[in-house]
């Protein structure tokens, strides 16, 4: 039988590079390929992580480079070798090492045996002395063990000088990493944790692992993000990301979305999400539930855990709905058709994105909600997608099996006893315009625009003025990302990577055009003067019209006692239940 065992060191993390070691037992035939994944679970993109190995080698055996990412040593039996990785991306998808810390995202580090995924594996790592390491691989004396490489690149590895905190949910610890320092409240965020941990196993009523790691790196480079794992999860956030609340909400938000995914994708998922080819793109028309859904339940679960009240939920999720139904990309891409393109649409815009393209993240959260609503009304209240969530996980997901791409739906129909191919045709496979009222109506909701505020002193306005045009800064200069198509701005000529340098032949900046723009009245005609490949031009433009209104999901003044229904088993919490100060 075959066994892989891999040694990890680090003996210079200055250099950023970690050296790996392989040695293969009972490999059989006369040759033996080690190949390196060109994209990791979770994160759609190929992102050819054999660009970061250097300095191969295979001692005595005679080897060749035989494509992008694999070696081929002639040899079978006992085999080794090693490498070093560059590992200088300190994101969720990649690998990092500098004098402070390592962190490994096994799919961009570890090669595996080819033909031979199913092989055990050990790991032996070498650390700088005084590192401390996290990870969700099971520990074997000195050593740390999986039952094949999934679950080794499925679990990630944090080694340093951390923080460590656990906390238990139904007996089981759960380990809360942090790499980097933070403007958190270290007892409030542990005990927020804490409560959607403990809310989202009371949703599913499952705890599939012996034990969970939070791996939390704060730091500036590359935003925010989480990457899901089988019994952990690797999570990056902005230093001064948690305060004030609202950004503080959307680390929450993070965290939930995270931990769904223990669920939603490593266990319940379409049969072609695992085991993984990991040298070619994978192909599902269900990223829209995997992530969509997940994303509505990262909302959701926080409002049930009590750490958001109903009036914020409703206020996120209407701000989410109006921001979608200004993308002119929503009347062209379906649900199904944004999670069959991941590869070469989501991760990869461009400046016309916003014009074709629609993410499976954004609609599909909201086509979460409305699914979520609509079998919650057709069952008068006593089912909902919790219900469909629990039945693939035990029929499914707690087997480690992956369901036909059309499970999804049967699922959904099984539990509401009735049909949804009209829902499905329409908000999932086609792209016809979601009539949010007949979904939140039988919770006891309505869609209300409230009119914007004006400044003191000015008079308010039914309308504001529209270029259609979305704008970045880069030193200081203004230019063009992209334009909405049909627009003012697309009827006048405009175009990305035009640099906005004058409106009406006043100098504008990054720092004043959103004023200047502001002060104009709808319908007025204009002049742009722009930079376009060095050349300075002019640009007439007739400004269009907005409305100038924010949407509000709202509850009704005299709802039904069905509506009230079902408006609690929704949220965890009374209709009447007093409104937080």
């Amino acid at each position: 039988m075959t066994h892989v065992h891999y040694t990890l060191s680090m003996p210079d993390p200055n250099s950023h590079l970690f050296h790996v070691r392989m040695e293969v037992k009972g490999a059989p035939g006369g040759a033996t390929d080690f190949v390196m994944p060109a994209w990791t679970p979770g994160s759609y993109k190929v992102r050819d992580y054999a660009k970061n190995v250097q300095d191969f080698s295979a001692g005595k055996q005679r080897w060749r480079k035989v494509d992008k990412s694999r070696w081929r040593v002639e040899a079978g039996g006992d085999v080794s070798v090693e490498y070093d990785v560059w590992a200088f991306e300190l994101s969720v998808q990649s690998s990092h090492l500098d004098a402070e810390h390592g962190f490994v995202n096994g799919a961009s580090v570890f090669c595996y045996v080819d033909g031979h995924k199913d092989a055990p594996v050990t790991v032996d790592l070498a650390p700088p002395k005084g590192w401390k390491v996290a990870t969700g691989l099971a520990r074997k004396g000195a050593s740390y063990v999986a039952p094949d490489y999934d679950v080794l690149v499925d679990s990630p590895i944090e080694m340093g000088t951390f923080e460590r905190h656990t906390f238990r949910v139904r007996g089981v610890p759960h380990h809360f990493v942090i790499h980097g320092a933070g403007n958190y409240r270290k007892k409030e965020l542990l005990e927020d944790v804490r409560k959607i941990v403990e809310t989202e196993v009371k949703i599913v009523g499952h705890i599939p692992y012996r034990d969970y790691t939070f791996i939390l790196h704060n730091t500036t480079e590359r935003g925010g993000g989480g990457l899901e794992h089988l019994n952990s999860t690797a999570l990056q956030y902005l230093p001064t990301g948690y305060r004030p609340r609202e950004k503080y909400d959307n680390f929450l938000e993070l965290v939930a979305h995270e931990f769904w995914h223990l669920w939603n994708v490593k266990r319940i998922h379409p049969d072609m999400l695992g085991p993984f080819d990991y040298q070619k793109e994978v192909y599902t028309s269900l990223l829209w539930v995997m992530e969509g859904i997940t994303s509505y339940y990262d909302t959701l679960v926080p409002c049930r855990a009590k750490l958001f009240t109903p009036e914020k939920y409703f206020k996120r999720m209407a701000e989410r709905a109006q921001k979608y139904e200004e993308k002119p990309g929503r009347r062209r891409q379906s649900l199904s058709e944004s999670s069959f393109d991941t590869w070469i649409k989501l991760y990869q815009p461009n400046e016309n994105s916003t014009n074709c393209q629609m993410s499976y993240y954004e609609k599909g959260e909201l086509v979460g909600l409305c699914l979520d609503l609509e079998i919650r009304e057709r069952s008068s209240g006593r089912k909902s997608l919790d219900d469909v969530m629990r039945l693939l996980y035990a029929e499914w997901g707690r087997e480690g099996k992956g369901f036909p791409e059309a499970e999804f739906r049967r699922a959904c129909e099984r539990v509401m006893r009735g049909s949804l191919e009209r829902f499905f045709a329409d908000y999932v496979d086609g792209t016809v315009d979601v009539p949010w009222g007949r979904f939140l109506g039988p919770a006891g909701l309505k869609v209300e625009k409230e009119p914007a505020k004006p400044e003191e002193g000015e008079k308010a306005r039914k309308e504001k003025p529209w270029l259609g045009v979305s704008t970045q800064r880069n030193a200081g200069t203004l230019s063009v990302a992209s334009v909405i198509e049909d627009s003012p701005a697309w009827k006048a000529g405009l175009s990305a990577k035009d640099e906005l340098v004058a409106f009406d032949g006043a100098k504008v900046n990054a720092d004043d055009w959103d004023k200047r723009f502001e002060e104009r009245e709808p319908g007025e005609r204009a002049v742009l003067t722009i930079f376009r490949n060095g050349f300075l031009r002019e640009v007439p433009v007739v400004l269009g019209r907005k409305e100038n209104a924010t949407w509000v999901f709202c509850r009704l003044k005299h709802p039904t006692a069905r509506q009230k229904r079902i408006y609690e088993g929704w949220l965890w919490t009374k209709w009447d239940a007093p409104k937080k100060k």
